[in-house]
């Protein structure tokens, strides 16, 4: 009888066009991982893309609020979590389409749910790619969240993004993040290969947040009935941000839009 095949014959290096990829943003809370996932689904929009966004932040559904489309849990109960997640993954194997998963900051949920079902290689074998990007702030610990994860979900296609935005005032990202990128932990994961990004500041980003705005709109100025005029450098920073975003980002574009 023929051998399983491991999880490095199943993987392959880079995305094929058109392949139904599973993306999940992991992380303590507040860290940024609906900004990467809101970024994202924005550019798979103005791809032609339809992917299912699915919000399973029990306290703060974010991408809910942004993405009206967005599919929730039917409660924050831990049961009715894993077997919405468990739903989630078997639609998407029988549908074949993209997903992009957010779940709360910290939350434990996908470190027990990846690990029961074996998930990277579980999704793999069913033609689905799963991306994993770890949002990081310059907190160390920041890092015990990683290295849970990292214990139970670790695909090939995985990748640190380094939030420039959660570096305190006044301090420069490369001094803030120094302690970071030094850790062990952070350096274990590099050496599997793990892609290392940055995603910029934008300095407005509260207001683009409070006005529950698309990025695209906030750069065109384009507001929701009753809401104040979005200012011209406002949207300057937006749009400085966005290119730097397509930029930063590039070399996971394939994985992630």
């Amino acid at each position: 009888m023929a051998s399983k095949p491991s999880v490095a014959e199943i993987e392959r290096p880079e995305i094929i066009d058109g392949e139904p990829r599973m993306i999940i943003a992991a992380g303590r809370g507040k860290v940024g991982k609906s900004t990467i996932l809101r970024w994202a689904i924005e550019q798979s929009a103005e791809a032609g893309s339809s992917p299912v966004i699915a919000d399973g932040d029990r306290t703060n559904p974010t991408l809910a609020a942004f993405f009206p489309q967005a599919i929730r849990p039917p409660s924050a109960e831990d049961m009715d979590v894993r077997d919405w997640l468990n739903n989630l993954a078997d639609k998407q194997i029988e549908h074949r389409h993209t997903v992009y998963l957010d779940l709360g900051g910290g939350d434990q949920t996908l470190r027990q749910w990846t690990r029961d079902l074996d998930l990277g290689p579980f999704l793999m074998e069913h033609g689905i790619t799963p991306v994993l990007l770890h949002l990081l702030g310059s907190d160390l610990d920041d890092l015990a969240y990683l290295r849970d994860i990292e214990t139970s979900l670790k695909p090939r296609h995985t990748a640190i993004i380094l939030n420039e935005g959660m570096v305190p005032s006044g301090r420069s990202p490369l001094a803030a993040f120094e302690p970071v990128i030094s850790h062990a932990v952070f350096k274990t994961s590099v050496d599997r290969g793990v892609k290392v990004l940055k995603m910029p500041r934008l300095g407005c980003m509260q207001e683009v947040d409070r006005r529950r705005l698309s990025f695209a709109d906030a750069q065109s100025g384009l507001v929701k009935p009753g809401q104040e005029t979005f200012p011209f450098t406002a949207r300057q920073m937006v749009a400085i941000w966005r290119r730097e975003m397509a930029a930063c980002m590039e070399p996971i574009r394939t994985w992630i839009i």
